[in-house]
């Protein structure tokens, strides 16, 4: 009798836990469902534990809502259990209603496993580390963040796991390799959950949460697995049951939005790995400066009523002088570029030797002017552009876009002001 009053309460709370479901793709049922959900939550918290939630994560997460929303799934699972349980009078679950469970639960986590597994066979979850990332001390990093550098370092490992993810994820969308998809998908997430533990990757709630649908799936054949790796005992072969429809019209409609889910999460997964590393990834153009420069030596050039030629030293303090510059950072990020003291917001000439020369104006700052001087001194920021005798504002200076990557060979910081800078690549 508990038996299946437990099985109730386990298939309660997996559909409790999943919900919209399928029904998020009707306009409006996502918005309201999160809105009930999160005063639910919210209430639950303030009146059972005391807490003031104030941060809501979106989508996967390991914050406090999140725990607090397992317990409020968990806690509505046993009231939804016990009443089915006393309506039927303690009956077993029927052989359809199980059934039609595992169905759910090998797509859903066919499906979700496919997603991660093309964002890792095509590397787009976690991209080659770049110059920021390599320059970056490793006592400075994050656990998350050393672990995302290091898969991100083998593209082969990264590719292997995502394989195997996809694999399993295939493997289930049929019933007679429902077993197999599931014993690999259990090896892949136990991995998978660890270094999340380890790592402190906050998607602990749902990997495990994943790993669980997939010992759901293998605990029906626990004592035939017993059998044969354990006992050395032979088994005997299960009954693959068709899909639980009566009519001939209900089976064959099921059979074609089979394929179209198969084919759909399949593709779809394909075509968004590919996106993303068009827009942030391998694919992405590289810029013609891609890369990290060393500053070897300052000179100061005739120009503008200076008429000293005279070399200024190669590197100096840490405090007077940037040692490196890494343009082409997507995140518009500047690191230690090479710039003297005296010479921090003024815009400098980047010439490309051995091609076409190219120049564009490079801005480069010492590391907190910005903040230091930003709201006191009024000339800080773009200055405003003055129009000519008609009324026309000159065009606007052309700055170097640094969020795109190519690599070329060394260049030289030109400076027409002040100083000319000779930088040699580091790459």
């Amino acid at each position: 009798m508990f038996t299946e009053w437990w099985r109730r309460v386990g298939i309660a709370y997996v559909l409790l836990y999943n919900l919209p479901g399928p029904a998020e793709l009707i306009p409006g049922v996502s918005d309201v469902f999160e809105a009930a959900e999160r005063w639910l939550v919210v209430l639950a918290g303030r009146r059972l534990f005391g807490l003031t939630l104030t941060i809501f994560p979106m989508g996967s997460g390991d914050t406090t809502y999140n725990y607090v929303e397992i317990v409020v799934e968990l806690a509505l699972a046993v009231l939804v259990a016990t009443g089915w349980h006393l309506a039927v009078r303690g009956r077993a679950v029927s052989p359809r209603t199980r059934d039609h469970f595992t169905i759910f639960v090998r797509y859903l986590l066919g499906a979700t496993m496919l997603g991660y597994g093309w964002a890792k066979l095509i590397p787009t979850q976690m991209p080659v580390p770049g110059p920021d990332r390599l320059l970056q001390p490793i006592g400075d990093m994050s656990p998350m963040g050393l672990l995302w550098t290091f898969m991100g370092a083998s593209l082969p490992y990264q590719m292997f796991a995502g394989f195997a993810e996809v694999l399993g994820g295939l493997l289930l969308f049929w019933r007679r390799t429902t077993l197999l998809g599931a014993l690999v998908l259990t090896g892949v997430l136990i991995n998978v959950v660890a270094l999340n533990f380890a790592f402190d990757v906050p998607v602990k709630l749902y990997s495990s949460h994943l790993l669980a649908f997939a010992l759901l799936l293998v605990a029906p054949h626990v004592p035939r697995l017993a059998n044969v790796l354990l006992l050395n005992r032979p088994t005997a072969p299960i009954e693959l049951r068709p899909f639980p429809a009566r009519r001939t019209w209900v089976r064959r409609t099921a059979l074609v939005v089979k394929v179209g889910l198969v084919l759909y999460y399949a593709v779809a997964p394909i075509a968004r790995s590919y996106q993303m590393a068009e827009m942030y990834g391998f694919l992405k153009p590289r810029h013609a400066l891609a890369g990290v420069y060393r500053v070897t030596a300052f000179t100061r050039r005739r120009c503008r009523g200076r008429r000293d030629g005279r070399p200024r030293a190669a590197l100096g303090a840490a405090g007077d002088r940037r040692r490196r510059r890494i343009p082409g950072h997507p995140a518009r990020r500047r690191h230690d570029a090479a710039v003297p003291a005296d010479d921090r917001r003024r815009p400098a000439r980047v010439d490309v030797p051995g091609a076409r020369v190219r120049r564009r104006a490079l801005r480069l700052s010492r590391r907190g002017a910005r903040h230091r001087h930003a709201g006191r001194n009024p000339r800080v920021g773009p200055r405003p552009r003055r129009a000519d005798a008609a009324g026309r504002e000159p065009a606007a200076r052309p700055r170097l876009p640094l969020d795109q990557r190519v690599s070329v060979p060394p260049v030289i910081l030109c400076r027409p002001r002040a100083a000319d800078a000779t930088a040699t690549s580091t790459r």
